[in-house]
């Protein structure tokens, strides 16, 4: 079955408690993996709460607490300094996230650290994606959808993709459309990475996207349940 990562993102509101709050919880709810962006220096002016820059030694705490979980950690980035600046914390991969899709010197970085690189696909054509898998055997794809409904979802994408660079491709919900992570597991989509965000009136940079921490057991379960009958059919 797919393998499972939730994204807190910037949703952690530039909060290092709050951040290991949502670690924690998540670390219950049988996930695989777990990512945090990360953006480049300029991006953390104060402006707003989650343009607040949180302090290393939270990063390093949550490297620790997931090793021991065994659950796998990941940094999505958009600037190859990040590499060099967190390689003690020795993460498991990198996301990188589709405005960088063209970004080659972040790519190359990414792939010379000798960790999985995830590559977001959602401003790239077929043409480009084959172009990038046939000078980069070991990137990973993430079909990202933006969709407002399920017919603009396009999930047959994955497949495509699939058959066009002969990978396995992984799914990146960007939209509201909850039952998308179903869907994505029912394509055999190597890892489906979602939003996640706490159930409250907080304003969060990804939260139109983004599901409740508290709903998440149940979504999960859901998809696994569907993912067995359609196995058996």
């Amino acid at each position: 079955m797919s393998k499972l990562i939730a994204e807190i993102g910037l949703n952690h509101l530039g909060s290092g408690k709050k951040l290991l709050k949502m670690v924690k919880l998540l670390s219950n709810q049988k996930i695989d993996g777990l990512t945090i962006q990360v953006q480049n220096d300029a991006y953390y002016d104060n402006k707003k709460p989650f343009r607040k820059k949180i302090d290393f030694k939270f990063y390093r705490q949550v490297s620790n607490y997931l090793k021991n979980k065994k659950i796998k950690f990941g940094l999505a980035i958009v600037d190859y300094k990040t590499i060099d600046e967190f390689h003690s914390l020795k993460v498991d991969f990198w996301k990188i996230i589709s405005p960088q899709f063209f970004n080659k010197k972040l790519i190359a970085k990414a792939l010379k650290s000798n960790k999985e690189v995830y590559l977001s696909t959602g401003i790239a054509s077929m043409n480009d994606i084959k172009k990038v898998s046939l000078r980069h055997k070991k990137i990973k794809f993430i079909h990202t959808s933006f969709a407002s409904s399920i017919n603009k979802a396009n999930m047959l994408a994955i497949n495509k993709m699939r058959e066009k660079i002969n990978k396995n491709v992984s799914f990146g919900l960007h939209s509201n459309l909850e039952d998308l992570i179903t869907s994505a597991i029912t394509f055999k989509a190597d890892s489906v990475f979602f939003y996640v965000k706490f159930n409250d009136k907080k304003q969060y940079p990804d939260g139109d996207h983004a599901i409740n921490i508290e709903n998440l057991e149940l979504k999960i379960a859901n998809g696994k349940k569907f993912y067995s009958h359609w196995e058996m059919v």
